[in-house]
């Protein structure tokens, strides 16, 4: 034992011992980041169960005309060589209005699931525009091959799913007020209503006005269906995020939430203004553009990114306990105090993780770091006998972890504000111990 003990006073065998305590503590680490990552999905089940029930992304587009046709094949008799024309369903035309403006009013609220919570809305959608009489003569234009039936014609608002319409209180087409129900186009659930194009004048514009609250969370997007899509959103969520094929040509914030104009051309989309069946299904929703409900700094990503951190905090930590067993007189640590060390700088991680959970980031964060700091500079004043060393290593702890909490809040600045950090500690240890001889270093032990 003795002899173990003359060993660990090598300042080069403690230094590897140390080194390989530094790499132990990656495990700890790395089962914490593995709950971090359980309880994310633990966060996302939570999530869908929500959508489930109060409704999900929400996608709303604007009306698109429908008509059905039929498709004229030859068939030959082989014994008579007599030809026929037969008539069967071909594929159906979809037409895209002239000029749509959509309106929106989102209302925002909070719903639980146990621990989760997610941002949830109402969104009160205005929807109206027409279709211009040369763009219907065009729809309708039969040939020798395809026939067009005016008579079985559909008007369809394009949805992501119809069954989260909270209320339905206008769908006007024509200046007459009718009852939509449930249908399909472009891939989407729709509102859909028959529309008998052989009975409409077809020498002005066929206009509509619908009016109708849909229920989401997460996303709301729009689909630029006219020829000119005007939308204009009033969010009430404090938080600004825009995604998707088009962002906003101009947007306001207030204490009280957001609003946001788009302004989309027919020549800025995908989509063409007549086109046959299924064939451009899959672009439609690629040009979908809207609003995110965002959580900043969501905690589970904030936890994660402090962890990822925290291999680093153990290596510069055990470096500068090193250093001053050699700085400072009366400040010796046995291997097995690393480790202890080590082990409760770990656990800081995990009590973050379990607090954040139910008391927010911010406090959750001050109230493990304050602990940990309280912890190793009462560990090493009894260990060492030494009380200013072991004030002196709590202030340098709280600044550290101090500096660590701004680092998670910028976003954007965390690498650079982490490297400077980085940078910064070695830099103050490399000085403080730039006229130590290493090779020489004698444990008082020795001495004696």
């Amino acid at each position: 034992m003795q002899s173990l003990e003359r060993r660990f006073e090598s300042t080069s065998v403690k230094a590897v011992v140390i080194t390989i305590l530094t790499v132990l503590m990656l495990w700890p680490l790395s089962r914490v980041e593995s709950l971090i990552n359980e309880r994310q999905n633990l966060q996302q089940e939570a999530y869908a169960v929500i959508a489930a029930g109060f409704g999900g992304p929400q996608v709303v587009g604007a009306p698109i005309l429908s008509v059905e046709t039929m498709q004229r094949t030859v068939s030959v008799d082989p014994s008579t060589k007599v030809s026929t024309d037969l008539w069967t369903a071909g594929p159906t035309l979809h037409l895209t209005p002239d000029d749509v403006q959509i309106t929106t009013d989102v209302t925002v609220e909070i719903r639980s699931k146990g621990i989760y919570t997610v941002p949830v809305y109402v969104a009160k959608v205005a929807v109206t525009g027409q279709f211009k009489s040369d763009a219907m003569a065009r729809l309708l234009v039969s040939d020798i091959d395809i026939r067009t039936l005016p008579s079985h014609a559909t008007l369809q608002l394009p949805l992501s799913s119809v069954k989260y319409v909270r209320s339905l209180q206008r769908f006007d087409v024509g200046g007459q007020a009718l009852r939509a129900t449930s249908g399909q186009v472009a891939g989407l659930e729709a509102l859909s209503v028959p529309i008998n194009l052989a009975v409409i004048d077809r020498t002005g514009a066929l206009g509509f006005h619908l009016e109708f609250d849909v229920a989401g969370s997460e996303t709301l997007h729009f689909l630029p269906l006219g020829g000119t899509t005007a939308v204009f959103a009033r969010v009430g969520w404090p938080h600004p995020d825009f995604e998707g094929a088009f962002f906003p040509i101009s947007h306001e914030t207030s204490p009280h939430g957001y609003s946001a104009n788009w302004q989309v051309l027919e020549l800025n989309r995908a989509i063409p203004q007549i086109w046959r069946g299924t064939s451009v299904d899959s672009s439609v929703l690629a040009n979908a553009f809207g609003v995110r409900m965002l959580q900043p700094s969501d905690l589970y990503t904030q936890n994660y990114r402090a962890v990822r951190y925290g291999i680093l905090f153990v290596a510069i930590t055990f470096a500068c306990f090193f250093a001053w067993e050699h700085l400072v007189r009366g400040m010796r640590l046995h291997p097995m105090q690393y480790l202890l060390v080590g082990l409760a700088l770990a656990t800081f991680y995990l009590l973050l993780l379990a607090l954040s959970e139910h008391l927010g980031f911010a406090v959750s964060y001050a109230l493990a770091a304050g602990a940990l700091v309280a912890l190793i500079a009462a560990y090493i004043s009894g260990a060492t006998g030494n009380r200013p060393a072991a004030a002196g290593i709590g202030a340098a702890l709280a600044v550290s972890y101090g500096l660590l909490y701004v680092i998670l809040l910028s976003q954007d600045y965390a690498l650079l504000f982490g490297s400077l950090l980085l940078f910064a500690i070695l830099a103050t240890l490399m000085l403080a111990t730039r006229r130590l001889d290493w090779a020489n270093i004698r444990r008082e032990g020795s001495e004696r």
